[in-house]
């Protein structure tokens, strides 16, 4: 019978040393879960980060096309009365360049026409000379 019990008590030693391996595989699978529940964090905390920025993105990018429009808006609201005010002191200016003109024609005209009469009277006053 010592001979029975100590083949089952080296069957029970092998039993506890496969429970053993298995023990230390359940460590090892249990030890490669929690590394991999880390990485799943990692990726999580990362995840939280980059929607985080992506919020951030979408928010300054509606914050630039809010002044975008209002840029826009400004531009057109204040460069319509602008430019009317440029066209009016144009046209203002175009008047009095115009009345200039007229004037300083006239006076050319006037001159020509003394020019061309003194210009006759001298001849006249050769030819007299001439003659007498």
């Amino acid at each position: 019978m010592d001979e029975t019990l100590k083949q089952v008590l080296d069957e029970i030693q092998k039993v506890n040393n496969r429970f053993d391996k298995f023990e230390s595989r359940f460590d090892l699978l249990e030890n490669r879960f929690d590394s991999v529940e880390k990485r799943f964090d990692k990726l999580e905390i990362r995840q939280d980060s980059f929607e985080s920025h992506l919020e951030r993105l979408q928010k300054g990018q509606e914050r630039l096309q809010m002044g975008q429009d209002q840029l826009k808006d400004n531009l057109i609201n204040g460069l319509g009365p602008y430019f009317e005010q440029i066209e009016k002191h144009i046209e203002a200016k175009n008047d009095e360049l115009k009345d200039t003109l007229e004037d300083q024609q006239r006076v050319i005209d006037t001159l020509a026409a003394r020019s061309i009469k003194h210009e006759s009277e001298i001849k006249d006053s050769k030819r007299i000379l001439k003659n007498q």
